[in-house]
Parts: C-alpha cells; sequence; structure tokens
C-alpha cells in the first residue's frame, strides 16, 4: 500500500476521532451558545451600570505575586484561554508553565517521530495529537466539575436557606456553604465570599462567579436572589424553592441522559462502522481496494469520504443533542 494512502487514511481517522470526542461526548447540563451571548451582554450591562471591569480581585492578586516575566506569559491570549480552562477543571497550576510542558511535549513527539519515521505529514499529525491530548483531557476535567457543581447546587442552597431562617447573614450563609460542603462548590462559594469581603457589589461578584462557572442553574439563582434584594421578601423561603426546581430539573437531566445514551452508543457505531468495515475488508482481502489505490482521484475520494463523515456527525448531534 502507498504510504501516502497510508497518511491519508490516518489522518482521516485522527480527525473522525477528534470530531466524534467533540460532537459525541457532550455535557449533560449547561447553556446553549445563545444563552452564552445573552449571559455575556447582560453581565457587560451589569458591570457597566456598577463601573467596574469585572477584574477577580482573588485574580488581581494572584498577578500582583507574578514576576515581570511570568506576568507576561500569563496575558498572552492563548495562555489566558488555558488559565480559564484550568480553573474551570480545577487545576492550581500556572498556565504559563502547562502552556510551556506542552509545547515540550509536543517538540519531543515530533522529533521522536521524525527520527522513526522521517515524514513530514507522520511528524505533523503526533505533534497535534500532542498538543490535543492533554487540553482533552482537561477539558474532560472541566465537564465533569461543572457538572458536579450542578449537582451540588440544590443541596447548597437548602443548607443557605436552613442557615438564614438559624439566623445567618446571607453572606455568612454562603460562608458555610464554603466550609461545610466538599468542592467543587465550596471552592467557587469561598472565592465569591473574598470578593465580597474585599467590597465587591454582590450583584458583581455573582457575575464573576457565573463567568468562571457557566451553569444555567447558578443564573437562576443569582437572578432570584438579584429580584429579592430590588423588591424584598424571604429569601430563605426563595433559596428552598430554587432548591426543589433544581433538583427536579436535575433529576429530568438524569432520566433525558439515561434514555439517550442508547443513541449515543449507536452514533459511535454508525461513525466508526465504515473504519472497521475498510480495515476489515483489507485484511479479508488485501486487493478489494486496489482501484482506489491505483486511482488518480483517490485523494478525492478520500476528501469526500471525510465531508460525509462529518456531515453524518453534524446530523447525528443535532439529534442527540437534548437541552432540557
Amino acid at each position: 500500500m502507498d504510504m501516502n494512502i497510508v497518511g491519508v487514511l490516518v489522518g482521516i481517522a485522527f480527525v473522525a476521532v477528534f470530531l466524534a470526542s467533540q460532537i459525541i461526548v457532550l455535557s449533560a447540563l449547561g447553556t446553549r451558545r445563545v444563552d452564552r451571548k445573552k449571559l455575556k451582554q447582560r453581565s457587560s450591562e451589569i458591570l457597566l451600570a456598577h463601573g467596574d471591569e469585572g477584574v477577580s480581585i482573588v485574580k488581581q492578586n494572584y498577578f500582583d505575586r507574578l514576576g515581570t516575566l511570568e506576568r507576561l506569559f500569563e496575558n498572552l491570549f492563548f495562555v489566558k484561554e488555558l488559565k480559564k480552562l484550568l480553573e474551570q477543571a480545577g487545576k492550581k497550576q500556572k498556565a504559563y508553565r502547562i502552556a510551556l510542558l506542552i509545547i515540550l511535549f509536543m517538540v519531543c513527539v515530533g522529533s521522536i517521530t521524525w527520527g522513526y519515521v522521517h515524514h513530514l505529514g507522520w511528524v505533523l499529525l503526533s505533534a497535534v495529537v500532542a498538543v490535543y491530548l492533554p487540553l482533552w483531557w482537561l477539558n474532560k476535567q472541566r465537564v465533569n466539575r461543572l457538572d458536579k457543581f450542578e449537582e451540588q447546587l440544590p443541596d447548597a442552597l437548602q443548607m443557605m436557606s436552613r442557615s438564614m431562617r438559624a439566623g445567618y447573614s446571607f453572606l455568612e450563609s454562603m460562608n458555610v456553604v464554603a466550609t461545610e460542603m466538599a468542592a467543587p462548590i465550596s471552592h467557587e462559594f469561598g472565592l465569591t465570599v473574598q470578593e465580597i469581603k474585599y467590597g465587591r457589589d454582590v450583584q458583581v461578584a455573582f457575575i464573576i462567579m457565573i463567568e468562571r462557572i457557566p451553569s444555567l442553574s447558578l443564573i437562576a439563582m443569582t437572578t432570584a436572589i438579584n429580584i429579592q434584594k430590588e423588591t424584598g421578601g424571604n429569601l430563605s423561603e426563595v433559596l428552598l424553592k430554587i432548591s426543589n426546581v433544581l433538583n427536579n430539573r436535575f433529576r429530568l437531566h438524569r432520566r433525558i441522559k439515561g434514555l439517550s445514551a442508547d443513541g449515543t452508543m449507536s452514533a459511535w457505531v454508525l461513525i466508526f462502522l465504515p473504519f472497521a468495515l475498510f480495515l476489515i475488508l483489507n485484511l479479508l482481502n488485501p486487493g478489494y481496494f486496489e482501484a482506489l489505490y491505483k486511482s488518480e482521484d483517490r485523494v478525492t475520494v478520500l476528501a469526500i469520504f471525510l465531508a460525509l463523515e462529518f456531515a453524518a456527525m453534524i446530523w447525528i448531534r443535532i439529534i442527540i443533542n437534548i437541552d432540557a
């Protein structure tokens, strides 16, 4: 078999795995893109009304402790995005160090591949894989952490409601959650308590919290708290009702995830079935695809195949992506 054809096929397989991991492995919770845009616009309006730039005081203290060179690296665009990913994944490592380790890992993998193969296409493919794998793992940790936060939030609201009934203030009840509950919700509530203690407005502190944890449940909680702050009422009762609503919503998500599990498995089978058939037929009958290998249009045929696979993945995502 022509090595160029092998390289193209391996590249197609890698792209298929990459797209499938992004399209099929979906978080059961979270917000849609339109909701995120509306949230971003609303957050900007609130920050503008308060004359606040929205920079976390805790994060600013972190930057103040860095050296000049470290601060320069941390302000790079891709390092900022990596820092945000690390924060949402619950990792405390410095972003620029992780970025340097990923680059070093990419160079090492590319060098080893070049030493064995001496083919530029394989080297580039291995470098892309070396960059993608750590980011994929961090994104998986991020999704798991956000899901766990959503699961803990109803219990946290019930704890805040009971604390306020016992005579605690709203800030003290948040501190109870920060000290009594497990991570990640204890960490996030603790950061918000610190922001408020440093003198930041409660509404702005919650906006910064939502930027760290993009969750519809958290948005519902903060909206209810802001409305109660403006109109008055029994905040303890409000928090308890929100907790009941979020519990029902979480049970609905679990039910939807269970019902759609067979659809997700079917999607994996449909996506990788052509590749499996290709390998099996090559093993059982090596001459079956000989016409394709010798054809001058083999690259065009493979490109059309990849385009059809991509279209199928998009269509499958539309079918199985249920956002209740």
